[in-house]
């Protein structure tokens, strides 16, 4: 992984300039040259593991920006036998969404009230994080230095008329689109007889390479990741919610503190991350990564990937059918796009996501 050493004793706003002129003049090439994990934060006074300023001081877009036209152009080549498949849950689920959102309820209203003519309008109503979505770099800010992506403050975003990090900015770069690869743990741990809670069960860095592992067994070759990639963990959240009766679904939904399956906060995994250089992050579970949170991680992946990185994190993605293609046709990369919602300001969104391989 190529890196450039920083001269950390120069002054922080010019440091900064170097490392955005290096960002800046590298992705024409496509050789995004940037600073080691250890590195981070940029900032001497920044929280931890930040990247505030690497694209520039007023940034607003984040690790998208690492989805170049070229690497687009490349992430298309995964498309051989143009299958197309849904990463979108249904709107209706999960019928009690956690983390308190239950209070917002989905309602789906029909319309047929046009003088003179036999015509339906219909209209929705829900909380944009209810069920398949995105994160944007509004939602999840540093807990103790209260600080959003670029340092930007609750006041700043409670402004009147402030759209700073709102979802318009993806739209602006076109959206997510691009290669893709799924680290199917769900898969690895049933075919290791292993048995676990996928409402609550927290994925450690160990079991995660276990799964690549597995998987580069499967396919015959060892597993790639390029940078811009969308990184995808399929934990087996969705498939068990839908074994669940009325009142487990609903004990689920309103537990406190809220449960969630996905990734345990490790920082050789949050290392491994920012090595492979995602564009994006997601999984099939509420929140992505595992809560109640290991404390002694000292961070959450919410605050180092929102508000640190500027890193998109996508929620509650359908991906039985995919799995069970890759498993398949014994290949994990694939071509997904994904169109959130043109919100200025907003928060986060569906997301309007679909895989081609």
């Amino acid at each position: 992984m190529a890196s450039v050493g920083y001269e950390y004793s120069l002054d922080h706003q010019l440091r900064r300039k170097i490392q955005v002129q290096h960002v800046e003049n590298e992705v024409t090439k496509e050789q995004t040259i940037l600073p080691k994990f250890e590195d981070l934060p940029l900032g001497k006074d920044d929280p931890p593991y930040s990247a505030w300023g690497l694209w520039g001081d007023n940034d607003e877009v984040g690790t998208v920006r690492l989805l170049t036209p070229a690497r687009v152009a490349r992430g298309a080549q995964e498309i051989r036998e143009g299958l197309r498949y849904s990463l979108n849950w249904s709107l209706n689920s999960p019928t009690t969404p956690g983390f308190g959102r239950s209070h917002y309820p989905f309602c789906h209203t029909l319309h047929c009230d046009t003088p003179g003519l036999l015509v339906f309008d219909d209209s929705i109503t829900f909380n944009t994080q209810k069920s398949t979505q995105w994160d944007g770099l509004r939602h999840f800010a540093y807990q103790k230095e209260q600080k959003f992506y670029q340092g930007v403050s609750k006041a700043e975003i409670l402004a009147p008329g402030s759209t700073k990090l709102g979802l318009q900015n993806v739209d602006k770069q076109g959206g997510i689109a691009g290669r893709a690869v799924l680290l199917d743990y769900a898969a690895y741990a049933e075919s290791v007889g292993y048995i676990y809670d996928a409402l609550s069960h927290s994925i450690s860095f160990e079991e995660l390479m276990a799964c690549v592992r597995y998987q580069e067994e499967i396919s015959g070759e060892s597993m790639t990741f390029l940078t811009g990639d969308v990184l995808i963990v399929r934990c087996g959240y969705t498939k068990q919610y839908l074994t669940l009766g009325k009142e487990q679904e609903e004990e689920a939904g309103k537990h406190l503190p809220p449960l969630s399956c996905g990734v345990g906060q490790d920082v050789r995994l949050l290392k491994w991350l920012w090595d492979h250089h995602f564009s994006a992050v997601a999984g099939d579970s509420p929140s992505f990564e595992s809560f109640p949170p290991n404390e002694d991680a000292g961070f959450l992946f919410h605050e180092v990937l929102l508000a640190g990185w500027g890193c998109p994190i996508g929620e509650m993605l359908w991906l039985e059918d995919l799995s069970k293609s890759c498993m398949e046709k014994k290949r994990y990369s694939f071509f997904v796009a994904s169109s959130p919602l043109n919100i200025e300001g907003g928060v986060a969104s569906p997301a309007n996501m679909m895989a081609i391989l």
